[in-house]
């Protein structure tokens, strides 16, 4: 056997403890902060993204011996690395992930919600006289719900939306 398949195996065994470990640990549904590209201490904004939320699948291995999960609100699987367990978590009884609106966020969030087939679009507001976007009207009907920059998107395990409004400083 090769050095480098040597190595490998190692990886893939090494990765596989974590991922059973985590497992008995933390079952599915285990309420997570998790950052999907980077986490924030590495330094690169751009690629920073925080979702709090739970995960969806028991931990497992890919290719090169990273134990992944997944959770709810992205696709794909999330290096266990990048996946904090949430123990100050904002998400109550039947949420699965709570994601505050920012200006920077609205583009990809819509798109999310677009991916789910639910309607979205971003809301309008007078602001000093003039109109300008403000948040972001999840829903038709009566199942509307509108989340203004700095509020919290709560997505329910029954697939509808809440909002809990940001504390006004």
């Amino acid at each position: 056997m090769s050095n480098y398949r040597k190595a490998l195996e190692a990886a893939k065994k090494r990765g596989q403890q974590r991922a059973d470990a985590w497992n008995a640990a933390h079952p599915v549904g285990t309420r997570v902060i998790a950052f999907p590209l980077t986490r924030p201490e590495d330094n690169m904004p751009s690629l920073f993204e925080r979702l709090v939320t739970t995960t969806r699948t028991p931990a497992w291995v890919i290719g090169g011996g990273e134990p992944v999960v997944s959770v709810h609100g992205y696709a794909g699987g999330i290096s266990l690395d990048h996946v904090d367990i949430d123990h100050d978590s904002p998400l109550g009884d039947g949420e699965l992930l709570a994601h505050t609106l920012t200006v920077d966020n609205l583009a990809r969030f819509d798109d999310w919600l677009d991916a789910l087939d639910i309607f979205a679009k971003g809301y309008w507001e007078s602001v000093d006289g003039k109109l300008a976007v403000t948040g972001l009207r999840i829903g038709s009907g009566s199942d509307r719900v509108v989340a203004r920059y700095g509020d919290t998107i709560i997505r329910r395990a029954d697939g509808s939306f809440t909002v809990r409004q940001a504390v006004a400083s």
